[in-house]
């Protein structure tokens, strides 16, 4: 009897602890971030980790690892005296079923799991229906071919720049990205400076880099190997992407970001998808032009960023090649982002002013870029990779305001029969960037995406936002299969 006793004690304090940290979690996910996905946890789990922000790991051992242990202790010493009384008298088993029941119902409220799988289980043939096979698709480049640079804007939305969206947006705070998208090509959902809604399966950076570069995005299969989804060497190993298509061409391509590449798979998305050459924190330091123990945010800051991409621009234009150079920034990461020595003090809020520090830089960047000989050939595309997830600082904005992604596209080769009041999802930019450097494309379509230079409508025109989320959220045997296993 007392091994049964202590064996249902050690479940009962098992049940407790494992509730303790769901709860923890859901309070630290809920105070770091602005919408909790359920794919993008499960991406997570089976992606690689490496290159992760330090603070943002320490934030969360202290707050869900140190914080559960503490209230378990706290908990198992208030039942140790509760159980005196006739009415806790051997309850543990029941009190720590209890505790778990309220922290899942409390991690469903948040995360929608129940929703999320409901709909997820659901059979349905809407993809396979709608995707267009790159590789079944006779692309006709120009005589000359254009360079290609492709800025992801990190956390980039329209928001920041819509002062009737509500506080705490009192004024632009991207003037130097608002001036480029008004001086250039800017696809938006109105009238005025606007971009694409935000789908399931692009809403973290890993993600949304792969959506904007091959027209489909990230879907999570539980029972699918982790190495689709970079934690091996392989990434949505059957999607054809704009890498492979451009290398298919003879160019010369070369993936910048300021921290390990190796975060979330985006080194293996990359090399797999077009052989990029990657420049990160490891390669930098291994080849002496970064310092061994250098650290700053997520690797360096967007200062040293941009540095880094001109020389890198002049090196591949050298080539004599044609070239596609991809970057992404990340001072604007959450939570309330990098403050580097470049960044003003306009604002209360600190990443108030390093969003208009970052559009500084990027509008600086521009300039320079405008400055070189390769210029005239090269097609530049700007675009936020996903909406902030920054948990504060849109708290206010009006719950039924559209927040949309940043975009912007200099120099192109082709002419937009319709800019604005388009609707489209950032899937749409794959088409899209291979017309604006002047590619025939026959149908318009290419992965999930349509040309939005063209008068094709896109699947968001078609079907409308709720009913498209809802198709790519369902279970696909043909998404499972053809991209996730390449089975041809």
């Amino acid at each position: 009897m007392k091994k049964e006793s202590r064996k249902r004690q050690l479940t009962a304090l098992a049940i407790l602890l494992g509730a303790n940290f769901l709860f923890f979690l859901t309070v630290w996910l809920a105070g770091k971030y602005d919408q909790v996905y359920v794919d993008q946890l499960i991406f997570q789990l089976k992606s690689s980790s490496e290159g992760i922000d330090g603070k943002l790991m320490n934030s969360a051992t202290v707050r869900v690892g140190l914080f559960g242990v503490v209230m378990t202790i706290i908990e198992v010493i208030f039942f140790h005296f509760a159980s005196r009384l006739r009415m806790f008298k051997n309850r543990a088993l029941a009190f720590s079923l209890a505790i778990l029941l309220f922290s899942t119902l409390l991690f469903d409220a948040k995360l929608n799991v129940l929703a999320y799988f409901d709909t997820a289980v659901e059979e349905s043939d809407f993809i396979e229906d709608h995707y267009v096979n790159p590789r079944e698709v006779s692309l006709k480049f120009p005589a000359q071919k254009r360079n290609l640079i492709y800025i992801f804007l990190e956390s980039m939305e329209n928001t920041f720049a819509d002062t009737t969206a509500g506080e705490p947006i009192t004024a632009d705070y991207i003037p130097h990205l608002t001036a480029l998208a008004d001086q250039n090509i800017n696809f938006s959902n109105t009238a005025g400076l606007g971009g694409a809604y935000s789908y399931l399966g692009t809403t973290w950076t890993a993600a949304a880099m792969a959506t904007q570069t091959c027209g489909v995005p990230v879907k999570m299969e539980l029972t699918a190997d982790e190495d689709a989804y970079g934690a091996g060497d392989d990434f949505l190993p059957g999607i054809t992407s704009i890498g492979e298509i451009l290398a298919n061409e003879g160019y010369k391509q070369c993936l910048l970001v300021g921290s390990d590449a190796d975060f979330h798979g985006r080194k293996e998305y990359f090399l797999r998808h077009g052989n990029y050459e990657i420049v990160d924190t490891d390669s930098l330091k291994a080849s002496g032009r970064l310092a061994p123990d250098y650290y700053e945010w997520w690797g360096f800051e967007d200062q040293k960023l941009f540095a880094y991409a001109k020389e890198e621009l002049t090196r591949l234009s050298a080539s004599g090649q044609p070239f596609n150079f991809t970057m992404l920034t990340a001072d604007t990461h959450f939570p309330d982002g990098y403050e580097c020595p470049l960044c003003p003090d306009l604002y209360e809020e600190q990443y108030a002013n390093v969003l208009t520090c970052s559009s500084q830089q990027v509008y600086d960047f521009i300039l320079w870029i405008k400055q070189q000989p390769f210029y005239e050939n090269t097609t530049i595309v700007i675009s936020g990779d996903h909406l902030t997830m920054d948990a504060h600082f849109l708290e206010d904005v009006d719950i039924d305001y559209t927040r949309t992604i940043y975009n912007c596209i200099i120099n192109s080769a082709a002419v937009p029969l319709q800019e604005k009041e388009r609707r489209f999802g950032t899937f749409d930019m794959f088409p899209t960037t291979l017309a604006a450097m002047g590619v025939e494309i026959p149908g318009d379509r290419l992965g999930l995406g349509t040309n939005l230079f063209s008068a094709q409508l896109t699947l968001t025109e078609t079907f409308g936002y709720k009913k498209l989320d809802e198709e790519m959220q369902k279970n696909s045997d043909f998404y499972n299969t053809k991209i996730l296993e390449m089975n041809e």
